[in-house]
């Protein structure tokens, strides 16, 4: 395997300077391109910025290298939880588009008090090292987002994630005299790594527990409590595949097809960073990031070995493969199904024993408005990948149940290499009523059991699939969770 990096800054980097910290989409383009006829396999992008209406010229640029031969993996973007926050070029339809879930250990430092003793999760900000021995604190406002009303001289403030930056925060209690600050997470699972928001600019130390640590911690403030940053434990937990709060959802903008296309880990990834020595020299040195470009690496490394494993497997062959082998263990998804979490967590050892692949690999009946009739069909073919004759059994299932989504065959034979083509059909008419709908494909053959994911959105009011972006999370029979605020939601090493 080689290893190549392409520059999308080219120049004196004016881009750069410009969008503050983003690139032009000619310049990605041109880099897409020379990976391409430089006979690239695969092309990991970990960027992602506004969709520029329904023919994205960065998105497009992506359909064309992937028809060209160019397996290419683009992060989904960091602007979830809410739907339709798909970026571009993860929008692209030939792409492998990957959301990102939750990675089951951190490095933590511990924090002990009153006989407990939890961890927590340090990130752009000072470290505490040395160690501070304080007592605690809450703060009004809970969230720290404006002048906090305590005096909090000598102590450690302990504030909710959420509402704002975490430079805010962090900030604010150190205007108030704190010395150090502990933030509780909002969102299940395992404190994430905080980023700076490149305003504020702290200098007191700082870091995150998790929301189950945090209520410990709540429940025993007013008391001296250790936060030691010169020691550091591997923090083994049970939060596993919980999709990232962050992680952007579809459907994709103005064409509303299913996307993310899979999900991997992308929390508390460990990584390789860049560090400036007094001297001015640059050494290598690791950390921990988040983000949908942390997901995307992931997957990359699963294309490359199916890649190796497998080939001369086409584009479509590997998405496939990943998509309709993926884990369905991602949890949080929040009633969005495949518009969340794709095919689900990537396996690559199913993915590598696929013995069938399917073109394509779900199915996106699109969304309908008003008094537009529900109906819609996909034309998906079967290839046998094992050399031998196989037969499938097919089937639908629905969520809800009963949707009516059909197949125009129960089973299908397929020769040595041969192929099967089924049309999967939607008769809602005008009697299907406003919601997400979505459900699975399954195909039980010899070789395996393959999983094709399939969505519907339907909109009868005004709402969101129609421009009205006030559109109430009821209207869907969705969680409210979905539409939660996301100004303290951005990933550390996204590139917009």
């Amino acid at each position: 395997m080689s290893l190549h990096d392409y520059n999308v800054f080219p120049g004196f980097g004016s881009a750069y300077l410009h969008h503050g910290g983003g690139a032009f989409s000619h310049d990605i383009i041109a880099a897409v391109e020379k990976a391409v006829a430089d006979g690239m396999d695969v092309i990991n992008l970990s960027i992602g910025g506004s969709v520029q209406g329904p023919f994205d010229t960065l998105a497009e640029a992506i359909n064309v290298a992937v028809d060209a031969g160019t397996v290419a993996v683009i992060a989904a973007g960091n602007a979830g939880p809410g739907i339709l926050t798909v970026e571009s070029p993860g929008t692209a339809a030939n792409a492998i588009t990957a959301a990102a879930s939750s990675d089951p250990h951190y490095a933590g430092i511990p924090v002990d008090f009153a006989g407990h003793h939890i961890t927590a999760l340090e990130g752009e900000f000072a470290g505490f090292d040395p160690a501070v021995t304080a007592v605690t604190s809450a703060t009004t406002p809970t969230a720290g987002c404006t002048a906090i009303s305590e005096d909090l001289t000598g102590l450690i403030a302990v504030i909710d994630r959420g509402v704002c930056t975490f430079g805010t925060k962090i900030s604010n209690a150190q205007a108030a005299g704190a010395v150090g600050v502990l933030i509780v997470n909002n969102a299940v699972g395992d404190p994430i790594v905080m980023g700076s928001d490149g305003v504020h600019f702290p200098t007191i130390p700082a870091a995150m527990v998790s929301q189950a640590d945090g209520a410990v911690l709540k429940a025993n403030l007013g008391v001296s409590t250790t936060v030691d940053g010169t020691q550091f434990e591997d923090v083994v937990t049970a939060n596993a595949d919980i999709l990232a709060s962050f992680s952007s959802r579809g459907p994709t903008p103005y064409d509303f097809r299913l996307k993310p296309d899979v999900t991997a880990p992308g929390v508390n990834v460990l990584s390789s960073v860049w560090i400036r020595e007094s001297d001015g020299s640059l050494s290598h040195a690791f950390d921990f990031f988040q983000g949908t470009s942390m997901a995307t690496p992931h997957t990359t490394g699963a294309v490359v070995l199916l890649k190796a494993v497998h080939s001369g497997w086409s584009p479509a062959e590997i998405k496939s493969a990943l998509v309709n082998n993926a884990d369905r263990t991602v949890t949080g998804l929040g009633g969005l199904g495949p518009i969340a979490r794709g095919g689900g967590r990537i396996n690559i050892e199913r993915a590598a024993n696929a013995g069938v692949t399917l073109s394509p690999a779900s199915v996106s009946f699109g969304a309908f408005t008003g008094a537009a009739s529900a109906d819609s069909s996909v034309a998906m073919t079967f290839l046998d990948e094992t050399g031998s004759a196989q037969s499938c059994s097919l089937s639908v299932t629905s969520t809800p149940s009963g949707v009516p989504v059909s197949l125009s065959a129960s089973t299908i034979s397929l020769a040595s290499h041969g192929t099967a083509t089924v049309t999967v059909t939607l008769s809602g008419g005008r009697s299907l009523a406003t919601g997400f709908y979505y459900g699975d494909l399954v195909a039980a053959c010899d070789s395996g059991t393959y999983l094709a994911p399939w969505w519907i959105g339907v909109q009868r009011s005004s709402g969101l699939l129609n421009g009205n972006a006030n559109s109430p999370s009821a209207a869907f029979g969705l969680d409210p969770s979905v539409y939660a605020n996301t100004a303290d939601m951005s990933a550390v090493v996204w590139s917009q």
